[in-house]
């Protein structure tokens, strides 16, 4: 009979050969099995011994039933509960930035790697990621939501494993030098005055410095960290560098950050709708933005947006079924209602106003 070698005991007889990987065998036909022979079998990984149907006092051989090994059961953490730990370990480490300590860029990689990984598999709708979650401190969830917008428009795109790992990672620390202010700018109910502005272009500065010296970091995410404010036009900070300086990653930041603090409620600003963000995106892809980016970021949106139900300004609920890449803001809609398709950019009166869960 064929047993595996957990299966043995003492007094087994074995009746054919069994065999090692280099083609020698490891015990021989007609051996009687001690104890030691039954543990130098089970450490080899044997999985099948051939013997007898008795043992060598003549008594039958009757193998017992190997146990059942119970596999531990694997825990499958959700999108929003990996995205909440990534929000408050950020919330955590930035109240330590603001008291001189370094960044605990380990720490946070752990925390927003889930998110990067899940955001594909999640059936929820990451270009309206604030309608899912309660929002406590806008500048940690801002971080999180870039980091995931980020990652959704890279691998939609078909870049690396590795880029989007990353240049996640990069949209997720790119405003850590906020904690270096002289001011919480984040959290204050007003817009900012002049000398309050020239403080805040600072940020990106502070934001590489902080992360300059870090292994877990390539260079190209560093500088779209550095570069994350930059504008294709030269209007933008710290350095007013020119399109051609500007690296694409740094552009797709910019994109994320621009979009995520639109849809985002804020302290001295409202939030708007996913489609105004979008209009917004467009209005600006050659003055502020890489079209190549904008493009990327755009179809990652319309796919995201398929099927979904949407509210238009009309009062209608509607479901979308269509987009023209031209004109994304603008797809073509099914009316819940009436169950009749229409052509929003037919109709320029009416827009999308919001984007239900």
């Amino acid at each position: 009979m064929i047993v595996s070698a957990n299966q043995l005991v003492a007094g087994c007889i074995v009746t054919a050969d069994v065999m090692g990987k280099s083609g020698m065998p490891l015990v021989k036909s007609k051996t009687v099995l001690t104890e030691t022979e039954i543990f130098y079998l089970q450490k080899m990984l044997v999985k099948e011994v051939t013997v007898a149907a008795h043992l060598e006092d003549g008594s039958s051989f009757v193998p017992e039933k190997e146990p059942v090994s119970v596999q531990p059961a694997i825990i499958q953490v959700h999108f929003l509960d990996a995205y909440a730990a990534a929000v408050e370990s950020y919330q955590k480490q930035f109240n330590t930035w603001q008291h001189g300590s370094a960044v605990d860029i380990a720490a946070l990689r752990k925390h927003i790697l889930p998110v990067l990984e899940k955001v594909s598999q999640w059936e929820g709708n990451v270009f309206n990621l604030p309608a899912y979650i309660n929002q406590t401190d806008y500048l940690p969830c801002h971080a999180a939501g870039m980091a995931a917008l980020v990652a959704a428009v890279l691998q939609k795109a078909g870049f690396t494993e590795a880029d989007v790992k990353q240049i996640g990672l990069a949209a997720y620390l790119s405003d850590c030098g906020m904690a270096k202010l002289n001011q919480p700018y984040h959290i204050q109910k007003r817009q900012l005055l002049d000398i309050d502005w020239q403080d805040v272009q600072k940020h990106p500065t502070h934001s590489y410095r902080m992360v300059e010296q870090a292994s877990l970091l390539s260079s190209k995410a560093k500088l779209a960290i550095l570069q994350h404010h930059e504008r294709t036009d030269g209007a933008g900070y710290p350095l007013r560098l020119s399109k051609e300086k500007i690296h694409s990653f740094a552009s797709l930041l910019s994109i994320c950050d621009t979009y995520h603090a639109l849809i985002s409620e804020r302290a001295y600003q409202a939030s708007v709708s996913p489609y105004d963000a979008l209009d917004i995106i467009l209005d600006e892809q050659f003055s502020r933005f890489d079209p190549a980016m904008v493009q990327h970021f755009v179809q990652a949106f319309i796919d995201a947006q398929q099927n979904t139900t949407v509210r238009l300004s009309s009062g209608e609920l509607a479901e979308v079924v269509y987009t023209d890449h031209t004109n994304p803001s603008r797809p073509m809609v099914r009316e819940q209602e009436t169950n009749q398709v229409r052509a929003l950019a037919d109709l320029p009166h009416i827009r999308i106003e919001q984007v239900i869960l």
